[in-house]
């Protein structure tokens, strides 16, 4: 396919959350829309993905996987550099979606899964709440109105308070505030609910045994990032060996091999690649795959928008023994509007909208309300 790029675009969520797109068409009539959110660098994710378009023009590019060495780009590099590994990546998802609507199926199909109606998901509360003092009351109200709508699994980042380096002396105080939201979920979910808590990398060696200690009594099913496993894997395998609950991470990492590392370094026992920053949707399923048959847990990370929750949702289709998928829940009421045809969410669930490809394309009416449109 000769990949073109048509427009970018990128929507104002909350003074939080932007998110950005690109749709890019395969000089066939098919076109289809990719998720490039990258918080500040989304802007410079674009600008980099037209210039890796422009050097595959003259290119006839079908496999995904011929991306890196066409374009000649090594694994170190694509570590090192997230810009370039999230621009790699939605080119990578992409081609894929277009080679699905090429062979006129749905993505879970290309990827060698079988079509579903829907799969899992688990409430992600925590960017909701940015618009709201976060108290313990307002994690209680947001968790149960996740709760009301049918999710059975919930996930928070509570630990706003907490900025290493500390030490074993002081963490607990630093942490009480983080730990009374967690208690306050706990609270709106009831006992037997599946309650996740992400760290984003707030502890360390000497301070994370105590906070574990303190979330395993709030029966926290598992423990997310509580160091950075790209640059502390040892750290982080080292907590994970006596964690009386799972350790998950890697949701800024590239690349299946990338994710086998850390398997074996016993960092993690659940990995979390992101499709729009680990090499696409079908490095996604490959990394799962991966992890499943290592006997570990493989759970994508998807905290933005409709596409990329939609481009994970086949990727977890896809992959069988995949975990619930990541959804962030009540950052724009308008949300579901965004994509056509509407994102459907209920009890719990992503619903296919079925068709080829991808399934769903940006509502414009929606983007020009709410953000902008630009080209090459």
């Amino acid at each position: 396919m000769k990949l073109t790029i048509e427009k970018f675009a990128s929507v104002v969520v909350t003074a939080d959350s932007t998110w950005t797109f690109a749709v890019l068409s395969d000089g066939e009539g098919n076109s289809t829309t990719v998720e490039l959110t990258a918080g500040p660098d989304s802007r410079a994710v674009a600008g980099t993905l037209g210039d890796l378009v422009s050097e595959l023009h003259s290119e006839d590019v079908t496999d995904e996987s011929q991306v890196e060495a066409t374009l000649e780009l090594s694994s170190d590099e694509l570590r090192r550099n997230r810009v370039l590994a999230t621009a790699v990546s939605g080119l990578r998802t992409a081609i894929s979606q277009l080679g699905a609507m090429r062979k006129g199926v749905g993505l879970t199909e290309f990827f060698g899964g079988e079509a579903v109606e829907s799969v899992p998901l688990y409430a992600n509360i925590n960017r909701s709440l940015f618009a709201t003092d976060r108290t313990p009351a307002d994690f209680y109200r947001t968790a149960e109105r996740a709760a009301m709508a049918g999710f059975e699994a919930f996930k928070c980042a509570p630990f706003d308070e907490v900025r290493p380096p500390s030490t074993p002396d002081r963490i607990l105080e630093e942490a009480a505030p983080g730990l009374a939201r967690v208690a306050a979920v706990r609270d709106a979910i009831g006992p037997d609910a599946t309650l996740l808590v992400d760290c984003h990398s707030r502890f360390e060696r000497d301070t994370a045994p105590l906070i574990v200690d303190e979330l395993h009594k709030l029966n926290v099913g598992w423990f997310e990032e509580p160091v950075e496993p790209t640059e502390e894997a040892d750290v982080l395998a080292e907590i994970a060996r006596w964690a009386p609950m799972p350790v998950a991470g890697g949701e800024s990492g590239y690349g299946t091999e990338f994710f086998g590392e850390i398997l074996d370094s016993e960092a993690v026992s659940i990995v979390m690649p992101d499709v729009k920053y680990c090499g696409g949707a079908a490095e996604a399923v490959r990394s799962g795959c991966s992890a499943i048959k290592r006997g570990h847990g493989f759970s994508i990370h998807s905290p933005a928008g409709p596409i990329s929750l939609l481009a994970s949702g086949h990727a977890t289709a896809a992959t069988t023994g995949a975990m619930r998928l990541e959804h962030a829940v009540y950052e724009a009421d308008w949300r579901a509007d965004l994509v056509v045809p509407t994102e459907r969410v209920a009890g719990g669930r992503l619903w296919f909208p079925g068709g080829v490809g991808l399934g769903a394309t940006l509502n414009w009416d929606i983007v020009q309300r709410f953000g902008l449109v630009w080209g090459r």
